[in-house]
């Protein structure tokens, strides 16, 4: 019972969450088309809320894992609020300007996530790879979703799926391969 409670605590706990959550999110949005999609953002906006108050609260906790402050979370909570805000609240939104907004997102969120790598590389050097390497796909998924529109042979609702599906796979490889739960404050 006390083992559940500390996994339940720990921060290989909320990696596996949010990496479900992520895999959600991409299975959602690939089911979709343009035109279904915009009825459904308001799903992915609660997302982003629920994950910008997460970075936010989680932020002390970080600060305590790699015992420096991390300002990264704090920008990247206040950008998922931001989106999420939007999302939900503005149900105009068209197909171009909801290209726009997932670009900006994942391009914002990916970068920050650059100067979160060093958690990444506390966990496994190859968890660190990955992590690198879907942060700079999900930079260039979010430049195609920013410049390409509904220009691009590949449809919106498929790139937004993929890159949750990319960042749901990390954040599941993590919360795998964190065995020995290194970031959990005890």
């Amino acid at each position: 019972m006390n083992n559940a409670k500390q996994f339940f605590k720990s921060y290989r706990f909320l990696q596996l969450l949010t990496g479900l959550t992520y895999l959600i999110m991409a299975v959602l949005a690939m089911r979709y088309t343009e035109k279904t999609i915009i009825q459904s953002v308001q799903l992915v906006g609660i997302f982003s809320l629920i994950k910008g108050f997460f970075e936010l609260m989680n932020r002390k906790k970080i600060a305590l894992r790699t015992q420096r402050n991390q300002y990264s979370a704090l920008i990247i909570g206040f950008v998922d609020i931001l989106i999420g805000m939007i999302l939900v609240m503005n149900t105009t939104l068209d197909v171009t300007s909801l290209a726009i907004l997932f670009g900006v997102w994942f391009i914002c969120d990916s970068v920050i996530s650059f100067f979160m790598l060093d958690l990444a590389k506390m966990i496994a050097m190859p968890y660190y790879y990955i992590s690198l390497i879907v942060d700079l796909v999900g930079c260039m998924i979010g430049l195609l979703l920013l410049v390409g529109g509904e220009s691009l042979i590949i449809n919106i609702p498929s790139l937004i799926g993929n890159y949750f599906l990319l960042f749901g796979f990390t954040k599941l490889i993590g919360g795998v391969i964190n065995r020995e739960d290194l970031h959990s404050v005890k």
